[in-house]
């Protein structure tokens, strides 16, 4: 790294692939309430739905009475009309939150703004109330006990609300001016989305837009030519105060169109060890695709060469880890076989590492620092680090583990080893110096600050022992 920004080089890379995933500040709370063990009270629901369904009557009275003011004097029919449409209405109303159904879901805000407001008015409601906490109740459960209560429905019109207002902001601010953005609704949802909705720009196919309650919010992801059609710092300037989002997908390149460092290159790199960072050595994959060319040897006899005319490519790491690196002949895969074209492109996912926001603005930085081998993209390295997950368990869970892995094995030293249980259970506590220690348990075993001060008692007390005898 280098602290004068004035000495800095960096060799040009871009966005190539973008996926982003956010809740509604509302729905963010109801996750919240799963992770503690919360559920609403059946009267908190019934009295919040009851309000808004209220809310809506009155709306529909407070029209009515306007297309009175609108009317001739006398005219029975004019009048007749309106209290028909009036009546008509309450029973949609009443119907549809009967139901739990709100209105058609849609992209166009005249339909769907005043139930967005609704929906949002009914759940802070429900959320205002007490709540009762059970801990023993999964995750999972906790969270379908909610939205079966709360009504994926009104759900769901939130997350529309949410990727409708994303949509308008394609056009208005997150774009580049020469490019148009349009919608197509798909006639289903997509990534385990209930509702999906296809973004063209320029009319070519750019990503897709996906939203859905049970799912507490909305995702995109732009491809190619979306991302070529995004202003990146203008969409990372207004998404960056957004609560909880996360870019699940970003796929960093750098073209060499003179192909100064070649596959060749980028194979000798590899020997020396420029894609190790540390930890577990990378997977790579060589892959050459060409023709099997004829040649007639001096001896007149016929061989036949491999020749890689349709482009190699260089795979490091795996998208299973969730950092994969492909090196390939850009130019000869479209193509034209004399292009020197190569392109070095990292896809990141978020499986195993938080991928900052700022990624989008700094592309150089960030896949300059994803291996030694890159680090000639730009002297300043941004690198995201793999998050090491860590487990505590249960001392049922550890046994329930243990059974299963181990029962074939004491039954091998029963039956073929003849050995008493006395005589296996001391092979398998044999090199225990101190039993009570925390070292000879579990180190995933999660205990209470209660059973780590008997624990010490008992560790204690069996020091004794051995110093009397």
């Amino acid at each position: 790294m280098t602290s004068n920004p004035k000495t800095i080089q960096s060799i040009p890379c871009k966005v190539d692939a973008l996926s982003l995933t956010w809740s509604p500040t509302e729905l963010l709370r109801i996750k919240h309430l799963a992770k503690i063990g919360a559920c609403l009270k059946g009267d908190i629901i019934e009295t919040a739905k009851s309000d808004s369904r209220q809310r809506h009557l009155n709306d529909a009275k407070s029209k009515m009475h306007k297309e009175f003011l609108g009317l001739n004097a006398f005219d029975n029919t004019g009048y007749q009309n309106v209290i028909s449409r009036y009546k008509d209405a309450c029973s949609t109303i009443t119907k549809e939150y009967e139901d739990r159904r709100f209105k058609d879901l849609s992209l166009n805000s005249m339909h769907l703004v005043n139930n967005e407001i609704a929906a949002r008015y009914e759940l802070r409601d429900m959320l205002k109330g007490d709540l009762e906490v059970d801990t023993a109740v999964k995750y999972d459960d906790r969270l379908n006990n909610l939205l079966d209560n709360i009504g994926v429905d009104l759900v769901d019109t939130l997350c529309c609300g949410e990727a409708e207002r994303f949509v308008c902001r394609l056009n208005n601010v997150f774009t580049s001016e020469t490019y148009m953005w349009t919608v197509k609704n798909n006639p289903m949802g997509r990534f385990n989305y209930q509702y999906s909705a296809t973004l063209y720009a320029d009319g070519v196919n750019a990503g897709i837009i996906a939203w859905g309650g049970k799912n507490l919010g909305c995702y995109v992801s732009f491809m190619g030519t979306g991302c070529d059609a995004l202003d990146m710092a203008r969409l990372y300037q207004e998404i960056k105060n957004i609560p909880e989002i996360k870019i699940t997908r970003i796929d960093l390149a750098h073209d060499d169109y003179a192909g100064t460092r070649s596959i060749n290159v980028a194979r000798k790199l590899a020997k020396k060890g420029g894609f190790n960072c540390g930890g577990r050595p990378s997977s790579y994959m060589y892959i050459e695709s060409g023709h099997l060319n004829q040649k007639i040897r001096k001896d007149l006899k016929k061989e036949f060469r491999f020749i890689p005319d349709k482009g190699r490519s260089l795979y490091v790491g795996s998208r299973e880890s969730g950092k994969l690196l492909r090196v390939y002949e850009k130019g000869i895969q479209m193509g034209d076989p004399k292009d020197k074209w190569v392109r070095w492109e990292l896809e990141l996912h978020s499986s195993q590492r938080i991928i900052p926001l700022d990624t989008m603005i700094k592309p150089s930085e960030y896949l300059a620092g994803a291996y030694p081998a890159l680090s000639f993209l730009n002297e300043e390295q941004s690198v995201i680090k793999t998050i090491v997950k860590k487990m505590t368990m249960t001392v049922d869970r550890i046994i329930e583990n243990q059974v299963i892995s181990t029962r074939k094995a004491i039954n091998m030293m029963r039956v073929l080893c003849d050995m008493s249980d006395s005589e296996i259970i001391d092979k398998f506590l044999k090199g225990l110096v101190d039993p009570f220690s925390r070292a000879s348990l579990p180190q995933r075993l999660n205990i209470t600050t209660t059973e780590e001060e008997y624990l010490k008692q008992c560790e204690q007390d069996f020091s004794q022992q051995l110093s009397t005898t």
